[in-house]
């Protein structure tokens, strides 16, 4: 039986309890076997965000402090090791060299969908992978949704939609909070907010 393997890329800076919860929802919707979290080295589309950050080591770090509480959960340095402008088509070539023969599911957020078709090599990617796309109430309509799959899908792979509780939390309002010596609590999990008062992550050149 082929292994099924879910793919999450993002920067992780740094990971929250969206990310966790998203996670765990692909991981039953789409019975994988394991999901990789795969921090980005450097997004080709985040510029401009002038909040402190993390260095690509220590936002892995805090990934794999999050990710060891789930044994569905794995974490790939794949885009880190390689350096550079992370792309998704490499990443995805990483994956089916190391685990030949395997479905692969890529999660994406439904933002991200409406800009697939700017992603480098994205028809590649749809060929080589089944995209998963979580599905954010209120952002489209089920019209769009319709649209979007119909543009998204190549060759006979449809997009799959993943449902996930809406949780209105981001990477940029935890270091907002952190630069404002605000509290983190629950936004992620201890390990994670331990890490980042051990380092004095986000908080700042006057920290």
């Amino acid at each position: 039986m082929e292994q099924r393997i879910g793919i999450i890329g993002g920067s992780f800076n740094p990971i929250h309890i969206a990310h966790l919860i998203i996670a765990d929802r692909f991981v039953e919707q789409q019975s994988l076997d394991v999901c990789y979290f795969v921090p980005a080295f450097q997004s080709p589309f985040k510029s401009g965000d002038t909040t402190p950050s993390a260095t690509p080591e220590q936002r892995m770090a805090m990934v794999h402090a999050a990710a060891v509480q789930n044994s569905s959960f794995r974490v790939s340095d794949a885009e880190i090791s390689r350096g550079g402008v992370s792309y998704t088509i490499d990443t995805i070539e990483h994956f089916q060299t190391i685990h030949p023969g395997a479905q692969l599911f890529l999660l994406i957020g439904s933002d991200q969908a409406i800009e697939f078709v700017r992603w480098k090599d994205w028809q590649s990617i749809l060929r080589a992978s089944t995209l998963c796309i979580v599905r954010r109430p209120f952002l489209l309509t089920p019209e769009q949704e319709w649209r979007l799959t119909e543009n998204l899908t190549v060759d006979g792979r449809i997009p799959i939609w993943v449902n996930a509780p809406l949780l209105e939390i981001s990477s940029t309002e935890i270091r907002k909070r952190v630069r404002d010596h605000q509290t983190i609590n629950y936004l992620t999990v201890k390990a994670v907010r331990d890490y980042i008062e051990e380092h004095g992550l986000y908080r700042g050149p006057s920290a």
